[in-house]
């Protein structure tokens, strides 16, 4: 088993790559697990099923900021 963890700034394509990989590696037939660990993330929706595990399904940015009064920046 093999892991990749991917981490970059804001709208570096983080997403499209994982996705992009996803897709290669599934056409090379292998296994693959996407899991979206950020709830700021604005390409990806509330149950989205391209995603084995999806923070967003849990708790939003918009969620954490009502809740600690907090502005965009945190």
């Amino acid at each position: 088993m093999f892991g990749q963890l991917v981490i970059g700034p804001p709208g570096s394509g983080k997403t499209t790559y994982c996705l992009s990989m996803q897709d290669y590696l599934l056409r090379a037939g292998r296994r693959t697990a996407i899991v979206n660990l950020d709830p700021a993330n604005e390409t990806v929706e509330k149950g989205d099923d391209r995603f084995a595990v999806n923070i967003l399904d849990l708790v939003s940015v918009s969620d954490i900021m009502e809740k600690l009064q907090l502005g965009p920046n945190g």
